[in-house]
């Protein structure tokens, strides 16, 4: 199983979708349209359906932001140098009614092995096969199937399930029905291709399906047998295996040995690391991929699958020994990716050492996966990917940890990686960061509401040349909310540059919101009495007395969002093998046209 690569709304099958530049293009495009839609609704032009459960955080700005790292998650592409988008698992279905079944099966089976649907070399091609058998309670006899699922048990093993639901469609009107819920982990292409479709046809049918209550029941027991009692273990013996039998050689003096020998060609010279690879020194091929079979794969695998199980240490310690392989190896796209998860696993973790040694030590690996992302392998996405979620693990953090991330946005701004939209919401989270930082005593001496309230007006700024007044509107006013915390004395009124910036901002907002005024009265809640638009204004407060500021070592850090419910993604077909420029001979031509550069 792997994101899903393919699926339409509710479920349904889509149409290949045509590439539209890289995955980061693809999710300003749908961010964008999803707020342009918001934009059309205020002004009564049309009446879109917003989305309204992609919230991380409670204390998010708007759910845009929320939206926007999502759908940069759901695609992350099939390649070589990180496995998360690899199949652990493949499910492999059949009718009840089919007239050869187990055939059947085996033909499927060899689909995943060879011809069309094959993956690339460089994927292990030893994952879980899950059979199952679909039952029609309805056109069906049972007793023949339940026969039949015995045979399928004897041929295929353990991993198999009978599924029984009914063929007949439901209706909304129907008492035992169900609405089939639409992923919320569709990829980018995915929904612009869903979008675009319901725009260019008139006749756009209303893709909401329905499902009976019996056969959702049904589905999720079948998936959470098969997560539980095959997938889960699965991956928990491969994790035992590789790390017995590949990792800790590695750990030992032996494998340290081998690592050095790696890194100095003993009689040699630098001119000849080229050769070196010809002549079998590093099992990195010339094409740009580890064969799934050699140890850095495995200890690869290992790192991901012990991530994805949550045993943090053992990932790791696994990314932090590969990092130092594949610089040798000058492997670059696997040594940013190595240092990225490295990072990740250790803010994950349960803080064991102090925290500016922590934050060091996360900076250097951050440093240097940023750096070979974006400069050694132009890749927008996993530049983007990688600071993005450092921000918020260190957001989480709190304390000093939300000064980095910070530090780290407005690294990623300062590159010019990001589109306008995700610009903009960038600057709104970095807001969000500074906001979230607690002071210590009754004055709060350590705060950052100021730099929170420069954000919040930067962001407006960015949204207003985008002619989204709503969301600088909301800028606006958390700004506003930040700035009334201070002392009167303290505000942005004794500023005169700053305070004549914020009235030409204001008085932008009011001529773009202006037209919308009449028409919509007060129902929006930032209208005032005169019909104005609710905006940022100079409030003074009681002043208090001003004592010198200083740092304190007892700063609470922040308490973070609250977790979001388990979610999972549907199962999906595997990649065709036209993705893998895979050619007649079974090699690959170049990996490096993944998704990731």
């Amino acid at each position: 199983m792997r994101s899903p690569p393919l699926t339409a709304m509710n479920g349904q099958a889509a149409a290949s979708p045509k590439k539209a530049g890289n995955l980061v293009d693809q999710v300003e495009k749908v961010v964008d349209r999803h707020l342009s839609y918001a934009e059309d609704a205020y002004m009564g032009i049309t009446s879109p359906t917003t989305p309204a459960r992609h919230g991380l955080d409670t204390d998010a700005t708007s759910v845009y932001y929320a939206l926007y790292l999502r759908r940069l998650l759901s695609g992350i592409p099939l390649s070589c140098h990180e496995s998360f988008a690899h199949p652990v698992a493949c499910v492999m279905a059949i009718s009840s009614r089919n007239p050869s079944p187990i055939e059947a099966l085996r033909r499927l089976y060899t689909e995943t092995t060879q011809g069309e649907n094959r993956l690339p070399v460089w994927v292990d091609g030893e994952y879980l096969r899950y059979y199952v058998l679909v039952h029609d309670e309805e056109r069906s006899d049972i007793t023949k199937s339940l026969a039949l699922f015995d045979q399928m048990k004897r041929h295929f093993g353990l991993h198999c399930h009978l599924l029984r639901i009914r063929s007949s469609e439901t209706a909304e009107t129907d008492d035992d029905s169900q609405q089939l819920p639409r992923s919320d982990w569709m990829t980018p292409a995915e929904e612009i291709a869903d979008i675009e479709r319901s725009d260019r046809d008139e006749d756009f049918e209303d893709p909401t399906r329905y499902i009976f209550g019996s056969d959702a029941t049904a589905i999720r027991t079948f998936v959470r047998e098969m997560v539980t009692q095959s997938i889960i273990p699965t991956m928990e013996r491969n994790v035992s295996v590789w790390n017995d039998q590949v990792a800790s050689r590695r750990r030992g003096l032996s494998g340290r040995f081998m690592s050095l020998s790696k890194r100095f060609t003993f009689g040699g010279s630098s001119r000849s690391s080229t050769g070196a690879r010809a002549t079998g020194s590093t099992n990195y091929e010339a094409l740009g991929f580890y064969r799934p079979d050699t140890p850095e794969a495995i200890m690869r695998r290992l790192a991901d699958f012990a991530f994805m199980l949550r045993d943090w240490k053992l990932a790791m310690s696994t990314y932090d020994l590969l990092r130092s392989d594949f610089q040798s190896d000058k492997a670059w796209k696997y040594h940013a990716a190595a240092n990225e998860m490295a990072a990740f696993a250790l803010l994950i973790m349960p803080q064991n050492m102090s925290s500016k040694t922590r934050i060091e030590t996360i900076n250097q690996m951050l440093e240097q996966a940023f750096y070979s992302y974006h400069i050694r392998c132009t890749s927008v996405y996993g530049a983007v990917r990688c600071t993005v979620l450092a921000l918020e693990l260190l957001r989480l953090r709190g304390g000093s940890g939300i000064d980095e991330a910070v530090r780290w946005g407005i690294r990623l701004l300062e590159t010019g990686l990001l589109g306008r939209v995700g610009d903009a919401l960038l600057k709104e989270r970095m807001a969000i960061c500074y906001a979230s930082k607690s002071g210590a005593g009754s004055q709060a001496w350590g705060s950052r509401r100021r730099k929170s309230a420069l954000w919040s007006v930067l962001g407006a700024e960015t949204w207003i040349a985008q002619a989204k007044y709503i969301q600088a509107q909301k800028c606006l006013n958390e700004a506003r909310k930040m700035y009334s915390l201070l002392p009167g004395e303290c505000g942005v009124q004794n500023f005169g540059i700053a305070s004549d910036f914020l009235a030409h901002l204001n008085e932008q907002l009011r001529e773009g919101l202006r037209i919308e005024i009449p028409t919509r009265g007060d129902e929006s809640g930032d209208v005032d009495e005169n019909g104005e638009p609710e905006l940022l204004v100079d409030e003074e407060s009681e002043t208090l007395d001003r004592r010198r500021s200083r740092r304190t070592s007892l700063i609470v850090p922040g308490a973070g969002g609250g977790g979001a419910a388990l979610e999972t993604a549907p199962l999906t077909p595997l990649v065709p093998a036209r993705l893998s420029s895979v050619e007649d001979e079974g090699e690959v031509t170049s990996p490096s046209k993944d998704g990731f550069g």
